[in-house]
């Protein structure tokens, strides 16, 4: 398979270097963040053609992958089974908790949702480049997107994804001390009604700041925890902790910032919890 490698500063760039190479049809086979340096802090591998690489729908299912068990949601993605209506799936959380990424890495990971078709919701518009960042994964991704900048566009965004099976939104990353804010959230995440709502929580923090965001972030709706960046402290198992104390299942973790290789089953970091909880129920409890 051709591939070319591109390191930048800014995914716009690499993605044009990509264009310029391979032409429209070149196909992103990765992306991931290689250096905090502003010059190079970006890698992208491109192909030359979308028939270079495998399908979503050829790559082995979890079935067949044990180390991936549990990383699908536990539920028919037919939307016929919810009156036509796609899965609605909604991230939450403090601002650089690593949603956006982590949308990025769902979207693309071949044993999350199987090859049913994703959609992508974005109701971050309060901080600068976030629109442009989720363009840019969808572009890459070669996925719909969809930009909400008030509450009454939900309904018309939706209807625009509705030939989607899964819609993953995107939400601001604001403290919960932002009363304005968290509330025309709350108003939006109301009118999806999504089935799910992950509250995306960094490593590293604070017993008692963890388990503040978990109550302030209640009021969102939130479902499930996710905890992100595992990789900056290999070993930490205190968000797992705090998600069994609290009753949120856990299905996904993130431990890196390749999109989307760094994303895992919950089951494989609940093991290193000192919680009684079985690690199949962090990946498993709360299906839909």
């Amino acid at each position: 398979m051709p591939t070319e490698t591109f390191c930048g500063p800014d995914f716009p760039t690499l993605l044009a270097q990509a264009h310029a190479v391979f032409g429209d049809d070149a196909i992103v086979v990765s992306s991931r963040r290689v250096s905090a340096d502003p010059v190079g802090g970006f890698e992208l591998v491109a192909a030359d053609s979308a028939s270079s690489i495998p399908r979503r729908r050829d790559l082995p299912s979890p079935a067949h992958d044990p180390a991936r068990a549990g990383m699908g949601p536990a539920t028919d993605l037919d939307p016929a089974t919810r009156g036509g209506r796609p899965l609605v799936i909604a991230l939450v959380g403090p601002t650089g908790a690593g949603k956006t990424t982590t949308i990025a890495k769902l979207a693309n990971h071949p044993q999350v949702f199987g090859g049913h078709s994703v959609g992508l919701l974005c109701l971050d518009t309060y901080r600068i480049g976030a629109v442009e960042q989720s363009r840019i994964y969808a572009e890459l991704s070669r996925i719909p997107l969809e930009v909400v900048y008030e509450t009454h566009e939900l309904k018309r965004a939706l209807r625009r994804l509705a030939g989607c099976e899964v819609v993953l939104v995107d939400t601001a990353g604001r403290g919960p001390a932002a009363r304005g804010d968290v509330a025309a959230t709350c108003v939006a995440l109301r009118e999806l009604a999504p089935h799910e709502v992950h509250l995306t929580l960094p490593a590293g923090l604070q017993t008692r700041l963890a388990r503040r965001l978990v109550d302030d972030f209640r009021e969102w709706g939130v479902t499930h925890l996710l905890p992100t960046k595992l990789d900056e402290l290999p070993g930490d198992s205190s968000l797992f902790e705090l998600a069994a104390s609290c009753g949120l299942p856990v299905r996904w973790a993130a431990d890196g910032q390749e999109v989307p290789a760094d994303l895992r089953a919950a089951a494989q970091f609940a093991a290193r919890s000192s919680s009684p909880r079985p690690p199949r129920e962090f990946a498993m409890a709360g299906a839909l």
